[in-house]
């Protein structure tokens, strides 16, 4: 019998679990989307999974948790790096919204959140939490707040777009839309 202890880090195996969830419903969609076909892709038991997310709405919970975690981070980074203070957040959340194209391996948050909101749709409200700090900062003159609106409605549709395949839009038409809509100021641009 072995006298090696195994270091326990619940931290990495529920990172692991969600990871294997998005590729699940980034690949099988929310109809083939259950706990047996995320452990599937673990080296774990289903008892494991269940020790970290006991339903799978907890999981689903986590899965937005984590796209809404990491998409706020890149639109927090994008807004950084934008000097013009007016709809910044709104022209980061397209400019991230374009840039997150899917493809082979790359499951797109669009499609990731609305299988999770298809399959539980109380986790709606959870993503518009995620989506409520973003635009936390956007303009109140009623013109800020539309054109603010507009550039969200414009990605929103981008991420449909993404999800349902139609229509494709390619990498070349997504800077296009992003120069038009939201283009660099003129300090940016120069350099």
């Amino acid at each position: 019998m072995s006298t090696a202890t195994r270091t326990r880090r619940p931290e990495i195996t529920r990172a692991q679990i969600v990871e294997a969830a998005i590729q699940t419903a980034q690949d099988t969609g929310a109809a083939n989307f259950t706990l047996d076909a995320v452990i599937s892709r673990l080296a774990l038991s289903k008892g494991a999974l269940l020790h970290h997310f006991p339903t799978k709405t907890a999981l689903l919970e986590g899965v937005i948790d984590h796209m809404g975690q990491a998409f706020t981070e890149s639109v927090k980074a994008e807004t950084a790096l934008d000097p013009e203070p007016y709809c910044r957040e709104a022209r980061a959340y397209l400019k991230v919204t374009a840039a997150d194209a899917s493809g082979a391996g790359h499951a797109s948050v669009g499609k990731v959140v609305l299988v999770a909101c298809l399959l539980e749709p109380s986790l709606a409200a959870r993503w518009r939490g995620w989506v409520d700090q973003i635009t936390a900062h956007d303009p109140v003159d009623p013109a800020g707040a539309d054109d603010a609106l507009i550039l969200r409605l414009v990605a929103d549709g981008l991420w449909l777009s993404d999800v349902l395949g139609a229509p494709e839009i390619s990498h070349e038409q997504r800077q296009a839309l992003v120069s038009i809509l939201a283009p660099a100021p003129p300090s940016v641009a120069r350099k």
